[in-house]
């Protein structure tokens, strides 16, 4: 469409042009150039333009008005040919004009820039589209990191109880044993003294398990990760925003799953610190009959982008990972809103 725009802007002032500078101007010359040149743009193939070229050979020669349109027959064979068009200059030897020739010579520069831009804009384009695919890829690694992260301190406080538990049935193990012999031989002990030095003896033994129980009580912890506090501690960081933040969810979330939802929770208070100007933030996280829905929304009064960016897509494969369902919309402000379904997060 704009070739063809252009192509008429051509038209007009080379006709202009034509009926100022002669007096004999032809009106049919000046029709039959519209049809003939525009003709070019009805077919796509190549050889097109030599025909009519050889039909423009011959009508300047039957009449010189056809010199005049000379610059839009270097237009056309530019946009098939680029550097043939500098052939057309061979037609002002039958009717040389200084200004026709210096207007064919910017025509012909004219879509070679035209050309040259069209090429930078494609390569641009290929490069644009290369740069968000790579940051997609960049994105979801660094997704998959901050998960075997998470996976890696829960597999190191799962060793950590376990080593735990070895120790106490370590220690447990030997101080109940040499307790149960120890006792077990008191019935056949019928000195006092020694009696006495048997139950202080056992009554060591049974402290000293009592104190191992106790040490590895206290170094066995939770280290699964709390979804609702580590929330919180998202939602402490909002520095400048009134944060609602309402939990109400009984049902046990899998551990890759609670990463997740915090990675979209996180990426969610992130883009509204960088790009919404809102005061407040809502985070709802609820549990119903069959599903969990997950809403995030803010107060801002600016309309997100058409487009998604990087954050949206990273965070709409991570739900379409459980079959679930993300949507965003504006509504006196924006809002995340996902709906996980439990047979696909249990």
């Amino acid at each position: 469409m704009r070739i063809i725009i252009e192509k008429l802007i051509l038209y007009f002032i080379l006709t202009a042009f034509y009926f100022v500078d002669t007096g004999q101007a032809s009106l049919i010359v000046a029709l039959l150039s519209f049809i003939l040149f525009f003709s070019v743009d009805l077919f796509s193939r190549r050889f097109t333009i030599l025909v009519i070229s050889g039909i423009f050979v011959v009508n300047i020669i039957l009449h010189p008005g056809w010199s005049y349109y000379v610059p839009l027959l270097s237009f056309s064979v530019a946009g098939r040919y680029r550097g043939w068009s500098l052939v057309t200059f061979i037609f002002y030897l039958a009717a040389p004009k200084i200004s026709l020739i210096v207007l064919s010579a910017i025509v012909i520069y004219m879509v070679y820039l035209r050309d040259m831009m069209a090429g930078f804009k494609q390569e641009n384009k290929k490069i644009r589209d290369q740069l968000t695919n790579d940051n997609l890829l960049l994105r979801k690694q660094h997704n998959e990191l901050l998960k075997n992260h998470e996976k890696d301190i829960h597999m190191a406080g799962l060793n950590e109880r376990n080593r735990i538990a070895r120790d106490m049935h370590d220690a447990l193990g030997h101080s109940l044993s040499s307790s149960i012999l120890l006792i077990e031989s008191l019935q056949y002990v019928r000195d006092e003294e020694k009696i006495k030095e048997s139950l202080s003896l056992l009554q060591r033994r049974l402290k000293s398990g009592m104190d191992d129980i106790r040490m590895s009580i206290h170094h066995l912890y939770e280290t699964s990760i709390d979804l609702e506090t580590r929330i919180e501690d998202y939602t402490n960081e909002m520095d400048g925003f009134d944060v609602n933040f309402y939990y109400d969810v009984d049902m046990d979330i899998g551990h890759e799953v609670r990463i997740d939802i915090l990675s979209i929770v996180k990426e969610s208070l992130t883009n509204i610190k960088k790009h919404s100007d809102a005061s407040g933030v809502g985070i709802f996280i609820k549990e119903k009959n069959d599903f969990l829905t997950i809403s995030i929304k803010d107060d801002g009064t600016m309309e997100p982008r058409k487009t998604k960016g990087m954050g949206l897509l990273s965070m709409q494969e991570t739900v379409a990972k459980y079959s679930g369902i993300f949507n965003t919309f504006y509504d006196e402000g924006f809002t995340v809103h996902i709906t996980l379904y439990k047979e696909g997060i249990r």
